[in-house]
This record gives C-alpha cells, structure tokens and sequence, in this order.
C-alpha cells in the first residue's frame, strides 16, 4: 500500500498567493472589531428608546373588548359574568380560549389592636384566561390575563 501525500506544494495545482494577501489585507483588526460591536450596541440601545406599536408595526390599543354582560354593585358598574353550568366565564367579548376559574369562601380570625379577636368571612372570584381574541382596534391577538 502507497502511503498518501499530504504535501500541498507537490500538488499539480500549487495554492494560490493572492488568497493569503487578500485574507491578510482583510482581516478584523481591533479598532474595526470595537467600531462594529459600537454600532450594534447602539442600535440595540437606540431600538429600546423606540414604542413598541413602532417596533412591531401594530396597531397601538390591542386591548380585549369587554364582555356585553354587566354587574352593578354600589353603583358600580363592572362587565363580567358570573359562572356556572352553560355561562361563559371569561369577561373578554369574542375570546377564544381556556378559561381557569376559582371561587373561593371561607371564614378566617382577625386580631384587633386591642388583642380580642373576631371572626370574618370571605368570598373571592379569581380567573385566568389565555388564548386568542378580538381587541379594540378589530385585529385578532394572542394573550393571557388575570383577574382577581
């Protein structure tokens, strides 16, 4: 078996001087390299100082429509639902999405400032939604929201 050559000047074709000069007339030096990461420190820092519905070329309000449903309570208005079997829970009009709901009561003991204690009620309604809907301006968006 004939051992292999791996000897560059032997080869018909011998390489090329002009690709060496031309990779050493082009090589990165240091005040290139820290001019380059200059101007890609102030475009990120410059993107910052821009709004976001520029940046992304939204619309600015992506706010969910309200449900059409509302509660008065003490003059009060709020639009959302209550929840139950076959009502729709989620307080976004035109949502698409999974709806987590807890309705939570119990009773728990509070201490005065002057050490006697008594016993209080409570009853929240907390809700997450997430998926897709409907906003203010008529476009379709993505989001999750809570309310407590």
């Amino acid at each position: 078996m004939r051992p292999v050559a791996w000897d560059a000047m032997q080869w018909p074709l011998p390489p090329s001087a002009e690709l060496a000069s031309r990779h050493a007339r082009h090589a990165l030096s240091r005040r290139a390299f820290m001019g380059s990461m200059a101007r890609v420190a102030g475009a990120a820092i410059g993107g910052g100082l821009l709004p976001a519905s520029v940046m992304a070329a939204k619309p600015s309000n992506s706010a969910p429509k309200p449900t059409s449903s509302t509660v008065t309570l003490n003059g009060v208005t709020f639009q959302l639902s209550f929840f139950g079997s076959g009502i729709d829970p989620s307080s976004i009009g035109d949502f698409n999405g999974f709806v987590g709901v807890a309705d939570v009561q119990g009773a728990g003991t509070a201490t005065n400032p002057d050490g006697s204690t008594e016993t209080l009620l409570f009853d929240t309604d907390m809700r997450f939604m997430s998926g897709v809907y409907v906003g203010v301006d008529g476009a379709v968006h993505k989001g999750s929201f809570g309310f407590v």
